[in-house]
């Protein structure tokens, strides 16, 4: 593999005598991405506060409705185009012609589906205007994928600058569009502007930043219809696992709790998209050239292990927060949303954190099928779980559903991590002791801060005490996990690369 030149500075190919290891190279591009993507999740925390202050429950829940369909669409249609080029250490420009003429083949079924069905999810819900939002929604998902696959030239080298730009750009757009039209019309179509204005800018700038000709051909799709195949039936799975509370839930509870639960949901979201998200990326690169290394079972304990230390912790804040959070963020008219923001939380942190790489993991590994598997054994738990105990309790069987099926799909995320990389349950299990430890005094310290707040307090000083506990409860769990790391020996894990890479930034 030769050298790109990207921008001004040479990314060595992986291997070669000048680049660091590989952890430190898969670290900084998780760093420069989830900074990022913090920023601008941030971008998208002003802007939901701004439509919080103009808009109420019921235009959220509107919208939720609309969105509700053309998520299930967009995750059932998603492609891994990027995955499969990245798969091919010498792509062609005929690959990446094809690559490009299949995102704009689903951009239009994704637009045609979703108008066929806004009309009787109109009549399914009682509610005409549907209709047009649907309609309007659908160009978001089809522009998300049409942007640049140029782009993947650059994520193979570990250098996501461009990515950074695209997001910047999109969640800045929004944010200005939306806030304007939330101010001046205080109407929901605010919000649906807002998302699809996010998406076309980004559409257009990516060939900016990473020119490719506009050519249609699917003269390779041999190169990609094993993974698509594959991956089109995970994604049906996943649509249906990821959206079958909001298809159901909208039945059984007026529409103001269904917008509540979506924020929750909104919120236990912010650190996934922020965090997860943007190192996916990364450590998926990461995962392919220790396949083509050696020790990729070593490389992903430590990611695994990492991304848990980092994610759990936050969801047990949220969690054990949310009524200050709610407090500050959406005001006392939302505070019914705390108590669903602490379910869906509690279950993230069991469900979601230490699992959220066999996708990944099974792409690297050309063994899409594996992911797949994963989710049809969950689909056969969660959705009559999900649908089951909300006809009989609503809401709070809708919660309770969502921490039984967070168990099982962590029970069987370690059985198939052991079937992909030979890897066995109690080496998973231990790479996570010592965070799970680390977390009991960090619970203990906000169960006993809890006092500090109150529904009478006024914004900045909810601002400032949440500030406080919540950095103070991440230093408890950071100090704790490190003593328990010394205590073992200091072994070569996630807290010896962290540790590295700080002494690295000081000694700068």
């Amino acid at each position: 593999m030769t050298q790109i030149d990207t921008g001004g500075d040479i990314y060595p190919a992986p291997g070669g005598k000048s680049s660091p290891p590989l952890s430190e190279r898969t670290v900084r591009a998780g760093l420069l991405t989830t900074g990022a993507r913090l920023f601008t999740k941030c971008l998208d925390f002003v802007t939901l506060l701004i439509l919080a202050r103009f808009l109420g429950p019921a235009e959220f829940g509107l919208v939720a409705m609309a969105m509700t369909a053309v998520l299930i669409v967009e995750t059932l249609s998603e492609m891994p185009l990027g995955a499969a080029l990245l798969n091919h250490q010498n792509p062609t420009e005929s690959m990446y012609d094809t690559a490009l003429s299949l995102a704009a083949l689903r951009a239009l079924a994704i637009i045609a589906l979703l108008c066929v069905m806004a009309w009787p999810l109109s009549l399914l819900y009682h509610e005409p205007r549907l209709v047009a939002l649907q309609c309007a929604l659908s160009l978001a998902p089809a522009m998300r994928g049409l942007v640049s696959q140029k782009l993947t030239e650059y994520t193979r080298v570990l250098d996501f600058r461009r990515d950074v730009a695209l997001d910047i750009i999109a969640k800045a757009g929004a944010l200005v569009i939306a806030a304007i039209l939330a101010i001046t019309t205080g109407s929901y179509w605010a919000i649906a502007i807002g998302k699809i204005s996010s998406t076309a800018l980004a559409m257009i700038a990516s060939f900016f930043l990473a020119p490719q000709r506009l050519r249609f051909t699917l003269s390779e799709w041999h190169v990609f219809s094993d993974m698509l195949g594959w991956n089109a039936a995970r994604q049906l799975l996943s649509a249906v696992n990821w959206q079958s509370d909001k298809v159901v839930l909208p039945r059984y509870v007026d529409i103001g709790t269904f917008g509540q639960f979506t924020w929750a949901d909104n919120l236990i979201a912010v650190p996934a998209q922020a965090i997860i998200q943007p190192i996916t990326s990364p450590l998926f690169s990461a995962f392919v050239m220790a396949r083509q290394s050696g020790g990729l079972g070593k490389v992903y304990l430590k990611a695994s292990a990492g991304v848990y230390s980092i994610m759990a912790p936050l969801f047990l804040a949220m969690g054990m927060l949310a009524d200050p959070i709610i407090h500050l963020i959406l005001g006392p008219a939302w505070q019914q949303t705390a108590p669903i923001l602490t379910w869906l939380a509690f279950a993230a942190a069991v469900g979601y954190a230490p699992t959220v790489l066999l996708p990944a993991l099974a792409m690297s590994l050309n063994r899409t099928r594996v992911a797949f598997e994963k989710l049809a054994i969950e689909f056969c738990v969660k959705v009559p779980l999900i649908v089951g105990l909300t006809m009989a309790m609503t809401l709070q069987g809708l919660l309770i559903g969502h921490a039984i099926a967070a168990v099982f799909g962590f029970l069987v995320n370690l059985v198939l991590v052991g079937k992909l990389i030979q890897l066995g349950i109690l080496a998973q299990l231990s790479s996570l002791v010592r965070p799970t430890v680390a977390m009991i005094p960090m619970a203990v310290f906000l169960l006993a801060t809890q006092q500090l707040f109150s529904s009478n307090d006024g914004a900045l000083q909810t601002f400032f005490d949440l500030a406080w506990v919540s950095g103070l409860a991440m230093a408890i769990f950071a100090g704790t996990d490190l003593i328990l790391w010394k205590l073992v020996g200091s072994p070569d894990s996630c807290e010896s690369l962290i540790l590295r890479m700080t002494r690295k930034i000081l000694r700068c």
